[in-house]
């Protein structure tokens, strides 16, 4: 069986160590992994061993890339899903659907949900809060971008709930377009007011609302 004949800690990552078997380098590792599995100079590895120190290391690397790909912004566990089973497609040279099969894959994102990175509930209030906020749209959109993440039903309908006045929404969504439409004639004010609001995945009952809204201070 090879033997640990040196542990060195890498130039430029502190928290890492490159194991070296029977005199050549064998494995980089997590300071994490090293102190868990008690690795010391003098201690033989068998290729089991070995094979799973290696595997241990794929979860810590990856682990470690998707808390980075979860720091830019809420993900929910569909799209957190889909980037880990794309990173080990590419690593391991499999397709994607094997590597959504994965243990890893599973591991992560259990691993994840368990330390409350990963929230679905979370995830889809944050979506609608900031979608209104920045970019108004009504529920029509919003419920079909958040089922495309991976959202359930019941989740979604609790979410929407808090944000009944579509009305206001719309209003908010139409104010940016106004000024560009204040000198048409009330029928192509109308087809503008319609045509935006429809694309934006408000209902017939508000946009008819709103338009009446405008066209009386017209």
């Amino acid at each position: 069986m090879p033997l640990i004949t040196s542990i060195e800690p890498q130039k430029k990552k502190v928290n890492r160590f490159n194991i070296y078997l029977d005199g050549v380098f064998g494995i980089g590792i997590d300071a994490e992994i090293l102190l868990k599995n008690n690795l010391k100079v003098g201690q033989n590895l068998s290729e089991k061993q070995i094979s799973e120190l290696i595997s241990k290391e794929e979860l810590s690397k990856l682990t470690d890339k998707t808390l980075h790909f979860l720091s830019f912004r809420p993900r929910s566990e569909r799209e957190t899903f889909q980037y880990l089973s794309k990173k080990i497609a590419k690593s391991q040279n499999i397709t994607f659907r094997q590597a959504q099969e994965s243990h890893i894959v599973k591991s992560i994102v259990e691993k994840l949900k368990k330390y409350n990175y990963l929230d679905d509930s979370e995830f889809a209030k944050w979506w609608v809060h900031s979608r209104i906020r920045s970019n108004p749209k009504g529920t029509i959109v919003l419920k079909r971008e958040l089922i495309n993440r991976g959202i359930t039903k019941e989740i979604i309908d609790l979410v929407l709930s808090k944000y009944q006045n579509q009305t206001a929404i719309a209003q908010k969504a139409l104010q940016k377009k106004l000024k560009s439409w204040k000198n048409l004639s009330e029928q192509d004010f109308k087809k503008k007011v319609y045509s935006y609001l429809i694309t934006r995945g408000f209902d017939f009952e508000t946009i008819k609302e709103v338009f009446a809204n405008f066209a009386k201070k017209r």
